[in-house]
């Protein structure tokens, strides 16, 4: 009777008709219920979201099965679905210890590393995407059947993200090119490999690949900020500020402070250091930003270029009240008294 019933479990377990297996399962009597018929139970009610009645039937045959990869497997499983990482991650790597070459149990931990690497603390965010990448890798390895392109690619690009986030620029490249590699083409990746590749100075590949994202259809503030900072730094300030235009075009908000400290750094390579002046002290109008210290510094810094030093002195002393005390200051307070005495003699 055994023997036919396993069968017919077998059966119903290939068709996924879950609920029908609990329900054959449930109507035996206890006797007739042993270990395998329960660990068939639990997988059924695993399948259907019920991961508490699932612990609780595994826990029933815990003397007997807990030396089994399978058993492991589902109690991670469970746990995992349970929002429980800490034990899923002990169950699991129990099952990868009794049978190395479990891809449920490899695949499974892929995914719980892949998650835990969604955190702001960027070296233990790059340990557990390393981890999940190793496991992907391990499964794929052993012909799993999952597609696990996708994964792959996410975790590459978050590998990127974080080493940029460290200035591991040339160790992001690697990651968001095997993203790439791996079939990705979205605007996103592009993106950051522009902005990867700006940050190694590498501007003419960098504006390749700002370019290749306004292809792909992305035209917002960010992106043409960042074309615009890019031809700043190779020395072609009206073309940066032919792309900075578009960017505060596109800016969804009145008054976006990185544009503005940009804008005025490009017009004062154009020489308009009127135009600087008017922008931000029209900025600094404003009761949120009156006290703002960069937008004061940059102020300050356009004076000191128009070699009117008593304007520049207000401002620099203005920062000075308001808690700015650094190298900077210091030496451009230094210089303007210096110049300022020069002009009195």
């Amino acid at each position: 009777m055994k023997d036919d019933l396993m069968k017919l479990l077998n059966k119903l377990e290939k068709e996924r008709d879950y609920h029908k297996i609990i329900t054959v399962i449930e109507a035996l009597s206890d006797e007739d219920k042993n270990s395998k018929i329960k660990l068939s139970l639990a997988k059924a009610y695993s399948h259907i979201d019920e991961f508490d009645k699932t612990i609780e039937i595994l826990e029933s045959i815990k003397d007997s099965e807990s030396n089994t990869s399978i058993w492991n497997y589902c109690m991670g499983h469970s746990y995992y679905y349970l929002d429980n990482i800490s034990e899923a991650e002990r169950y699991l790597l129990k099952a990868l210890e009794i049978n190395p070459e479990d891809k449920p149990s490899i695949f499974l931990l892929a995914l719980l590393y892949h998650e835990l690497g969604d955190i702001d603390d960027t070296q233990k965010a790059i340990y557990y995407l390393n981890k999940s990448l190793n496991y992907f890798n391990t499964y794929s390895n052993l012909g799993g059947d999952e597609d696990i392109t996708k994964d792959l690619i996410s975790i590459e690009q978050k590998l990127a993200w974080n080493y940029d986030k460290l200035k591991q620029h040339e160790e992001a490249e690697k990651h968001l090119r095997k993203a790439i590699s791996l079939g990705d083409n979205e605007e996103w990746v592009y993106s950051q490999l522009a902005y990867n590749l700006r940050s190694q100075e590498r501007y003419e590949e960098a504006l390749e690949n700002y370019q290749k994202v306004i292809d792909l259809g992305r035209k917002d503030t960010w992106l043409y900020s960042e074309i615009a900072w890019t031809y700043f730094l190779i020395k072609k300030p009206q073309l940066a500020l032919d792309y900075m235009k578009k960017a505060k075009k596109l800016s969804p908000v009145e008054v976006d402070l990185v544009l503005i400290t940009r804008m005025s750094s490009i017009l004062l390579a154009l020489a308009e250091h009127k135009e600087a002046i008017k922008m931000i002290e029209e900025v600094i109008s404003k009761e949120k930003y009156k006290n703002d210290i960069n937008l004061l510094s940059n102020l300050a810094y356009i004076y000191i270029d128009l070699k009117d030093y008593e304007a520049a002195l207000v401002y620099l002393q203005r920062l000075k009240e308001l808690g700015r005390n650094d190298e900077w200051l210091n030496k451009n307070l230094i210089l303007v008294y210096s110049k300022l005495e020069k002009k009195e003699r």
